[in-house]
């Protein structure tokens, strides 16, 4: 199922008719921990995200915007929060929550832009626009073991 339906987002991408460019975020550094085993364990659920706008410990580095991760159907990406279009620390893509009221863990497959209304898809690690953009969401580098993972550009 997954192999679907990364591969149905990947051919719509590769084959949309408008030009896309990939981001106008500036490259800010990125430094920032994820714990799955403790502070978010809810990461570990397919399609859960998380954002972060306030640093944990004095070394951390939240980019531009602050840091969106989701956990694409058992893998982790990560993006700027700053809106591509907008190209502003304080205007933040909100991600599109799928999941009930009574879910105890947010999910999403898209992110929206309050300020201008751009649409991206934030489930395959692109970032890419589906609507209202021609830039990316920038994505940043996620390694890590299993139940620690680094954020990192």
């Amino acid at each position: 199922m997954k192999r679907i339906l990364t591969l149905i987002l990947f051919t719509a991408i590769a084959f949309s008719c408008e030009k896309e460019y990939y981001t106008t975020i500036p490259n800010v550094e990125v430094r920032f921990e994820i714990k799955l085993n403790s502070e978010d364990f809810e990461l570990k659920t397919d399609l859960a995200f998380k954002t972060f706008t306030q640093k944990r410990l004095a070394l951390d580095r939240l980019g531009f915007g602050g840091i969106l991760v989701v956990n694409g159907m058992g893998e982790l990406y990560a993006y700027d929060l700053a809106c591509p279009m907008e190209a502003s620390r304080n205007i933040r893509v909100i991600p599109d929550n799928l999941s009930s009221p009574t879910s105890p863990v947010p999910t999403a497959v898209t992110a929206t832009c309050p300020k201008c209304g751009a649409v991206f898809t934030i489930v395959t690690g692109t970032g890419a626009p589906q609507s209202g953009s021609k830039y990316y969401l920038r994505s940043y580098r996620v390694v890590g073991n299993g139940s620690q993972y680094t954020v990192t550009n």
